[in-house]
This record gives structure tokens, sequence and C-alpha cells, in this order.
């Protein structure tokens, strides 16, 4: 702690009132700022809220990505679905029967894959939990 001009050197008895007071501020100083340091260190609850917040972000961008592969993926059995299905052109029954079976269909895989979606999302939530 260097804090007269003359060095630290001399005796503490020997400084004079302003060089005391200087000093004593001077440590003043540098307890204040070690104590914010700490307290900022301390501060469990935004550290927690930072990381949730960060968490939150991570498994929503996760949870985009599993619903458009989920939806990519629905799309493409549908298509291999109405590509192998055949479709009566002479009997306008047939024709309106295979529709509605072609609609349920799409509507199943779409439910399967939303189901699909979520499941992913809670495995990747309960598995991050597990972590901590």
């Amino acid at each position: 702690m260097n804090t007269s001009r003359r060095g630290s050197s001399r005796d503490p008895s020997a400084l004079s009132a302003d060089e005391l007071r200087t000093q004593i501020q001077h440590t003043r100083d540098e307890l204040g700022e070690t104590v914010e340091a700490l307290a900022a260190k301390a501060d469990v609850k935004s550290r927690a809220k930072e990381t949730a917040a960060g968490m939150k972000d991570q498994v929503g961008l996760k949870a985009t990505r599993a619903k458009e592969q989920v939806a990519a993926t629905a799309a493409a059995v549908g298509d291999t679905i109405r590509e192998k299905t055949p479709h009566p052109r002479h009997e306008h029954h047939a024709a309106h029967a295979a529709h509605a079976e072609h609609g349920s269909n799409t509507k199943l895989l779409a439910g399967a894959g939303a189901g699909f979606a979520v499941a992913v999302v809670l495995l990747m939530l309960v598995k991050h939990r597990r972590h901590r």
C-alpha cells in the first residue's frame, strides 16, 4: 500500500493526518470493490434467472427444430402414401372413400408427429434436470 508520496517504508506512527486519511480512503475503496465483486458472485437468484433464460431459449430452439423435422418427415411419409395408394378413377364413391381415408391418414401422421415432438422435448427437459 503505497499511499504517501515518499513511500510506505516509513513508520505508520510518523505519517501525517492527511496521509493517514488518504491511506484509509484507499483501503475503503479497495474493500468496497471487493464487497461488490463478492455480492455479484453471491447473487444466486440473478444467476439462476440468467441460466433459466438461456435454457428456455435452448429448449425453444430444439423444440422448433424437432417440430420442423417431424413436419418434414410427416410430409415425406404422406407423399409416399399418396404415391403408393391407387386412386380409382372410374367410381366416384370409391374415389371419395379413398380421399377420406387419405385425409384421415394425414391427420393420423400429423398427430403422431406432434406427439413425437412433444415426447422429444419432454425427454430433453427430463435429461437436463437430471444432470443438474
